[in-house]
């Protein structure tokens, strides 16, 4: 299955009537979308101003998501709110998205002052950032009340739009270039380097996990689970979502815990565990016999020439955009959410993504909606996004240090209706899949 089979998944996210993916309930914030999902506007977006450090958004009414918690798993099935109509033609409502959102009170997390205007990647012609205006419009937006924001687009194999705003570990200027926390987001790269493998004949996808070369004595009923199980969240890994977060040492030991127990009752179904890709990332190692971030390095991002991404494990470097909170609670993640990377360097790497790959990394291992697929990443204090849109042709990444919006989801659900409003292929608020 390749690029035209994600395509055939896309189109049944259109006709979801009940899944609303990760969050995909945020009003974009564009306001002046086409008539239909074919025509593109003849007019340019408005906007809403966004909220500033001093004035900050209201309370939000709603108690749907807590303002505080990390959500680094997207919700299950049951958490799509009965009744959700699905998407259609008409427009998106008007309504301010900051009324949807919940207060962020985290006193770690407080936009530096003067936060420095935006600024883009060498190499992209200043010229055609502006050329973009509700993308344009929706990076402004998001720069609002966050400590930094990085938002690029590559169309036809070449960067289009770079831009970036906020001040880093070291005070200095965020650029397209700089690695942020990517949260779930780093599952894309785990993804990838499987598929890396499995194009070498290095690993058998529909093959068994081999755990014991992995330095795990699981339960006998691990031993049929598959590597195709792990990817598509299917193996019967509880979610134990607190194991992931906040504790020293190696996601291995929360693994080998879950491990010691049979695969739950959720095997062949998914279910979206942080553990499934702690398992991957570990096979990485065992398969090449070096660590994760040297293999990923040799796997996908030396051969497209970027030197940027690293592992949250190896501290804050001085080059990195903000975490308040510290990467260091994000060490167990593991290979389900420990890469720093720059929107510049996850959009080059999706660029890279050829119809092998795409053979591995399909779905439910990655998400889809009406508009194509990616992942999108939640941790407080960072979210993010990265999709590959109009059938391959384009790929955005935006990434936030911040708690605005409250998901990666609702980047993407601000981003990617106002790229696609842009480019004319605008096709309603993003309704992802798995749900």
């Amino acid at each position: 299955m390749a690029r035209a089979t994600i395509a055939a998944f896309a189109a049944v996210a259109i006709g979801c009537s009940t899944a609303s993916a990760d969050d995909s309930a945020t009003t974009p914030i564009v306001t002046a979308p086409p008539s239909t999902t074919t025509s593109p506007p003849t007019t340019t977006p408005q906007t809403t101003p966004p909220p500033t450090a001093t004035n900050p958004e209201p309370p939000s009414p709603t108690t749907e998501e807590p303002a505080a918690p990390d959500s680094i798993d997207p919700p299950g099935p049951t958490d799509a709110p009965p009744g959700t109509d699905p998407p259609g033609t008409d427009p998106p409502a008007t309504t301010d998205p900051a009324t949807t959102e919940p207060t962020q009170t985290d006193p770690g997390l407080v936009q530096p002052t003067p936060i420095p205007p935006p600024t883009t990647t060498p190499g992209v012609p200043s010229i055609l950032n502006p050329a973009l205006p509700a993308l344009t419009a929706a990076f402004n937006d998001l720069i609002g009340g966050n400590i930094a924001v990085s938002v690029t687009v590559w169309r036809d194999h070449a960067p289009i739009f770079a831009r970036a705003a906020g001040n880093g570990t070291g005070w200095q200027p965020v650029t397209p270039d700089t690695p942020m926390v990517l949260a779930s987001v780093s599952k894309l790269v785990t993804s990838l380097s499987i598929a890396r493998l499995a194009d070498d004949g290095l690993i058998q996808v529909d093959g068994a996990v081999p755990w014991n070369e992995m330095n795990l004595s699981p339960d006998p009923g691990w031993g049929s689970v598959t590597v195709r199980e792990l990817l598509d969240h299917s193996a019967g890994i509880p979610k134990a979502q607190n194991s992931w977060l906040n504790l020293p040492g190696s996601c291995a030991e929360p693994l080998a815990a879950a491990v010691a127990n049979p695969p739950t009752g959720s095997r062949g179904k998914w279910l979206y565990s942080n553990g499934n890709y702690c398992a991957l990332g570990l096979l990485v190692e065992s398969v090449t016999g070096q660590d994760r971030a040297t293999a990923t390095q040799q796997l996908i991002f030396d051969p497209i020439g970027v030197a940027g991404p690293h592992l949250s494990t190896d501290g804050a470097l001085v080059t990195d955009g903000p975490y308040p909170l510290g990467v260091a609670r994000l060490d167990r993640l593991g290979g389900a959410g420990t890469w720093m990377a720059s929107s510049d360097d996850i959009a080059a790497m999706l660029d890279s993504v050829t119809a092998e790959d795409l053979d591995t990394m399909t779905y439910p291992a990655v998400m889809v909606d009406q508009y194509g697929w990616g992942h999108t990443g939640t941790v407080d204090g960072a979210k993010a996004c990265a999709w590959v849109l109009d059938q391959g042709r384009t790929i955005v990444v935006g990434i936030v240090a911040g708690n605005r919006p409250s998901t990666g989801g609702r980047v993407c659900d601000q981003l990617i209706p106002a790229l696609a409003i842009d480019l004319g292929i605008w096709a309603d608020t993003p309704h992802r899949l798995p749900a």
